[in-house]
């Protein structure tokens, strides 16, 4: 299906396993210039690989970075950037929760959640906006979960974060 993606330079948080994987494979297959921002660039490289192997014209680069950390996110940007070109997407897709019931949980993982889940996106935002704005073009998605609608009782900073 073509969607008007080609050539677009997408950057997908969190592009190196599951539902990021699948978005990243999804703008490969539409032809766009793909920068996979991951905490563990080896998982990255991975589906940089697939990218490849799917023969659609689509670009690929894994740029590590930590979401939580401003600066890591501003230099994972500029990395891009100077790969790409300009951001066209920005994919907010990275989460992280751990399963335990809010009340057996201690406050460093209530802190990981909202840092990673919340703070995260914001960063990434933050750090993209600039460019969409003097290009007077862009989009943001910022993926969320079904906990942030129904609330899952062992999930509750996260179904925050996400709401």
């Amino acid at each position: 299906m073509e969607l008007g993606l080609k050539g677009k330079h997408v950057i997908v948080t969190g592009g190196g396993t599951n539902i990021g994987r699948a978005i990243v494979h999804a703008f490969a297959a539409e032809g766009s210039r793909i920068s996979i921002a991951e905490l563990v660039p080896s998982q990255g490289e991975i589906v940089a690989g697939e990218v490849t192997a799917m023969d659609t014209g689509a670009l690929v680069n894994v740029v590590p970075t930590d979401v939580t950390d401003p600066e890591k996110v501003a230099t994972m940007i500029e990395a891009a950037i100077a790969k790409f070109g300009p951001v066209d997407v920005l994919v907010n897709n990275v989460g992280w929760t751990v399963d335990r019931l809010f009340m057996e949980k201690p406050r460093s993982e209530w802190e990981r959640e909202v840092q990673v889940n919340l703070w995260g996106a914001i960063n990434c935002i933050h750090a993209v906006l600039p460019g969409m704005i003097e290009k007077e073009a862009g989009a943001i998605v910022c993926i969320s979960s079904d906990a942030g609608r129904m609330g899952e009782y062992r999930e509750a900073v996260y179904s925050a974060c996400k709401a």
